[in-house]
């Protein structure tokens, strides 16, 4: 069973992107996915700025080798991070 890790400040995004990377690693793929998911659309709709500079970047990476994942419908994208990310 995964427990889905807390979001929030860059060092706590920082870790559940960690914790996702490693559950990819391990081979839990759609759970490191859905996770890297969740910290993306968080990201997003928080606007926190520390994360959106350092973390969303590597998030919007990995999920980009995963073949990208859509963000949560009731998250609203920014156009320009749709166009630049592919989302």
């Amino acid at each position: 069973m995964n427990i889905m890790p807390d979001f929030g400040t860059v060092h706590e995004n920082e870790a559940a992107f960690d914790v996702a990377v490693a559950a990819i690693a391990r081979g839990d793929i759609a759970w490191g996915r859905a996770l890297l998911a969740a910290l993306r659309d968080h990201i997003w709709r928080t606007e926190e700025h520390k994360s959106m500079q350092w973390i969303l970047p590597k998030v919007l990476e990995t999920l980009a080798a995963l073949q990208t994942c859509p963000p949560s419908p009731t998250i609203p994208v920014r156009e320009e991070w749709a166009v630049l990310y592919h989302a």
